[in-house]
Order: structure tokens, then sequence, then C-alpha cells
């Protein structure tokens, strides 16, 4: 995949679409791992943002770099070879069971809003995304760099409005999920839940520029600018959401104009699709040399269907902040590769 031309907006696109799923369009991550800690929440988001912002510049940096050679088995590059291969086998499960987050999203967006049985939502999207990884990596590139942006704005529009409508005021002692014991092991949870099975996709967007500081600057830039956006869904929450909705933010551009909440159900069905298309790719890849295999990505759909029939909320709850703790140690592996190599370069 030779794409120098890709833009330090196109692979933060393409980085914040491919961490932007139903979890995060829907509000359920948000209220989970931010808006339940009230106040602290605020200071998650910070540790977030700075995870997510040096992770994504690493590994694209990473990539750009070794784009001639780019390893087949990433996970061994950071990790060596024995935990390397725990980590294969992991991240495979991990992306199946968030394959089944992103579809049961879809049924739990539909039939909350439109009253439509939730298969009818979860099938639609999934064989979306079959039809999607059938086209070839490079495709799915072009599309999620071009989602991520337009979701981000979408978001932002029901954020701001909410907060126009309602002033900032920060609700306290919230009855929710929480995603982890307190407000910074959530923060640290959310960015190593994500890291988790970004690695190989991170990469592969990284090799796509000639420039290391500009895939730097992709990741770098994608990371703050999602961060950013939940700061601000986060606040409108906060000040004016009911978080005992299963699509919290559905409402709140539903109460903003009965068009909005239709504009944005339509929007948080692209983003679980900029989600679950990368994800299908990168477990396919792991299965089948160079994600080729049709049929290992239609069984793994189908699979993933029949399971996303499972309460969403529930799914979000159990998966996500189970995922972040195996993600720690993946996260200290690519701090020692990159302080390695950062010793090796010095003269």
């Amino acid at each position: 995949m030779q794409q120098k031309s890709n833009s330090v907006w196109g692979m933060a696109g393409a980085y914040i679409a491919f961490v932007i799923g139903s979890g995060f369009a829907s509000g359920q991550e948000i209220v989970q791992f931010y808006a339940t800690f009230g106040r602290g929440g605020l200071g998650a988001i910070a540790i977030s943002a700075v995870l997510l912002s040096w992770v994504g510049g690493s590994l694209m940096a990473a990539g750009c770099q070794m784009r001639q050679c780019l390893p087949a088995r990433p996970y061994r590059l950071f990790c060596g070879k024995p935990l390397g291969i725990v980590f294969e086998w992991l991240t495979s499960i991990y992306l199946f069971c968030t394959l089944v987050v992103m579809y049961s999203g879809a049924g739990a967006a539909l039939q909350e809003y439109y009253a439509l049985p939730h298969l009818w939502g979860s099938l639609f999207m999934a064989v979306l995304v079959f039809v999607t990884y059938a086209g070839g990596f490079r495709r799915l590139t072009d599309i999620v760099g071009h989602i991520g942006p337009i979701i981000i704005a979408f978001t932002l529009a029901v954020a701001v409005g909410t907060l126009w409508r309602t002033g900032i005021h920060i609700a306290e002692n919230i009855q929710a999920a929480k995603a982890a014991p307190n407000w910074w092991s959530s923060g640290i949870l959310y960015a190593a839940y994500n890291v988790f099975g970004a690695i190989p996709f991170l990469m592969a967007l990284g090799s796509g520029t000639a420039s290391r500081k500009k895939a730097a600057a992709g990741g770098i830039v994608g990371g703050l600018s999602l961060m950013g956006t939940v700061l601000c869904m986060d606040l409108a929450l906060l000040s004016g959401g009911d978080m005992h909705y299963t699509v919290p933010t559905l409402q709140l551009a539903h109460e903003l104009a009965g068009w909005m909440g239709v504009l944005y159900s339509l929007i948080l069905l692209c983003g679980i699709y900029s989600t679950a298309a990368p994800m299908l790719w990168t477990v396919c890849g792991n299965m089948a040399r160079q994600g080729d295999g049709k049929w290992p990505a239609a069984l793994l759909s189908a699979a993933a269907l029949a399971l996303a029939q499972l309460p969403f909320d529930r799914l979000v709850a159990l998966i996500y902040p189970c995922t972040g703790y195996m993600g720690l140690l993946l996260l200290v592996c690519l701090a020692v590769w990159q302080l390695r190599k950062n010793k090796e370069r010095q003269p």
C-alpha cells in the first residue's frame, strides 16, 4: 500500500475513525469511562489524550520508518516472540468481540430511536462491513479517513448545541456503570483498550507517507482531536444528558431538534461502520495472509451477528474494561521498545 500523498489530517481522520465506534458515538463509552466520575472524568480525559497522542504518533512514525519491510507480526516486534504470540491471539479475540459490540450498537441505535427490531440494524451493519472488506484495504482507508472528520463535526455540533441550551453544569454522584474503580485508572484503561487492537492498522496507515514527522503528526493530531471531542460530549452529557438511555447522545440530538436526531442516527451508524470495517480487516489479516480471505471474513461476520443480539450496554461494560487491563502491558512494551530505539539512534 503506497499512499505517500496522505495528509496529516487524512491520517488523523483515519485514526479517529478507527477508535470511534458504537461505544463512542452512542455515548455509552463516554458515560462509563468519564461522565460517571463527574469532575474526575475531566482528569481521565487528559490522561487518555496524552496516551492516545503518544501511541498514535509513535506507531504511525514506526510504520513510516519500516514501510519497505513492514513487520507481518508487529506484536512480536514490540513485545518479543513469546509475549507477542500471546498478544496476537488475544488481539484476534478482542477484535472479534469488538465487532460484536459494533453490530450490537447498530441494532441498539435503530431499536431505541426507530423502534425497529434489534436484528435489522445489526444485520445491515454486518453486510455493509463485509462488502467493504471485499473491496480491499486501500479503499477501506480512503473511506474511513473521510468519515472520521464528519463524525467529529456532527458529534461536536450536538455537544455544543446541548451546552448552549443547558449551560455547563457538572453533575456528581451519577448512578451509572463505571469502567474502572477510579477516574485516573479509567483514563488509562480507555487508551489501553483502544491501543490493544490498533497497532497493525496504525502502522499500515503510517506506512502510506514518506515523511516520518508527518506520520507522527497524524497520530498526535488524531489523538488530541478525538479527546477534544470526548471532552465536549462528556460536558454535554453531564450538563443535560439522561445517562439511563442505551444511546444517550442520540437522545441529546433529538432534544435539540427532531431532524438532528434523524441525522445523528445516520452519523452514529457511520461511526460504527468506520470502526467495524478496519477491525474486520485486522482480525482477518491474522487468519489469512494480507487479509485477503473472504471466507473467514464471512464466517466471522456471521458469528459476530449472532452474538450481537446480546444487550449493547452490557457488552460495552464487559468487553472494553477487560481489554484495557490487557492493553496496559502492551503500553509498557511499546514504551520500552521506543526507549531502546531512541537510545540506539543516539551517537
